[in-house]
């Protein structure tokens, strides 16, 4: 367990994120949980999960208790007048992702971190899954040699199921805006995306069904380096998994069974490292490295660019659906 200085955290946004964190934070010695949403249900259900917490249902009484960080869950359209308040009242910030509703709004979150004495990191929690970074690991060490592509694919009906709010049945591309995590994990670990050419659709005959429930997507990285991404509101049970190619090892993470295999050339068959993550594990670890780094060297554990980033390589994504062409993100 870390070990901190006494450190009051502010959640604001009681859904099912904002709620885990929550109840995580109770967890850390040291740490006094508030917790702030506008709706009754959302606060109860926080405090409930929280033991000890305070709520409160108002954002701007919950900033005047001087909070050392917020960690902003609220809805995709509140986090740049959130985050910013946060920062402007000098508190650190873990905004959570994507970084805000639109490139505009995420620009200006960037610029107000920049300019601060205080710490913003995006909430990309795929970063601390320790089977993802195993493959980071292994990557950064040349395991694969010349990387020349790689793939992320997420079926997620479950995710529907679960979902509290009419969120992803309402908002166009919830899907896409949803997985910008796996955007940015291939982005970490084959370098900057620089043009997209996705397609979506609405297809099946399920009782819930977004538009769209499927989005696939080819990646064509600075380096030359082409991946896909795959993501729809369809598999049940939920699958999930990472890969990378390169000319020496294929690498590939599968979530459910929590295998690390890995492909040598010319070599039969393959190696398995077993990683195994609990999901509450990835938010503790997550967690606990934000609560250090904001009493140590206040390194964002994924930066405001780096989420601005992910979330132009999303909307890059939602125009070449739209235009069905291929979309630079010099372009959003």
């Amino acid at each position: 367990m870390v070990m901190i200085p006494p450190t009051k955290v502010l959640v604001v946004g009681c859904g099912s994120i904002g709620k885990r964190h929550a109840r995580m934070l109770t967890e850390v010695p040291q740490v006094e949980v508030l917790v702030c949403d506008a709706r009754e249900e959302n606060l109860q259900a926080a405090l409930n999960e929280a033991p000890g917490s305070r709520g409160f249902d108002d954002y701007q009484q919950a900033l005047a208790e001087q909070p050392d960080a917020v960690f902003v869950c609220t809805p995709n359209h509140l986090h740049r007048p959130m985050a910013l308040a946060a920062l402007e009242a000098g508190c650190h910030v873990m905004c959570e992702k994507p970084i805000a509703d639109t490139v505009e709004n995420g620009e200006a979150i960037v610029a107000a971190a920049e300019a601060a004495d205080t710490m913003l990191s995006v909430g990309y929690s795929l970063r601390s899954h320790s089977g993802l970074r195993r493959l980071r690991e292994l990557v950064e060490a040349g395991a694969c040699g010349n990387i020349v592509g790689g793939r992320a694919m997420v079926g997620t009906y479950f995710t529907l199921m679960c979902a509290t709010t009419p969120y992803r049945m309402t908002e166009p591309n919830a899907l896409i805006i949803d997985y910008t995590h796996l955007l940015d994990y291939l982005r970490l670990l084959i370098g900057p995306i620089v043009q997209v050419s996705a397609e979506s659709a609405t297809l099946g005959d399920l009782p819930m069904m977004p538009q769209p429930n499927v989005f696939s997507a080819i990646l064509t990285h600075e380096s030359g380096a082409i991946s896909q991404f795959h993501a729809d509101y369809v598999q049940l049970p939920q699958r999930s998994m990472a890969e990378v190619f390169g000319d020496e090892r294929v690498l590939s993470y599968d979530f459910q069974d929590y295998e690390l295999r890995i492909y040598e050339r010319e070599k039969p068959g393959y190696e398995v490292e077993r990683v195994v993550t609990a999901r509450d594990d990835i938010y503790r670890v997550q967690i606990e490295e934000l609560l250090k780094r904001m009493h140590s060297d206040m390194t964002p554990i994924c930066t405001a660019a780096e989420g601005l980033a992910a979330l132009r390589a999303a909307m890059a994504a939602v125009r070449s659906t739209q235009e069905h062409r291929a979309v630079a993100l010099s372009e959003v």
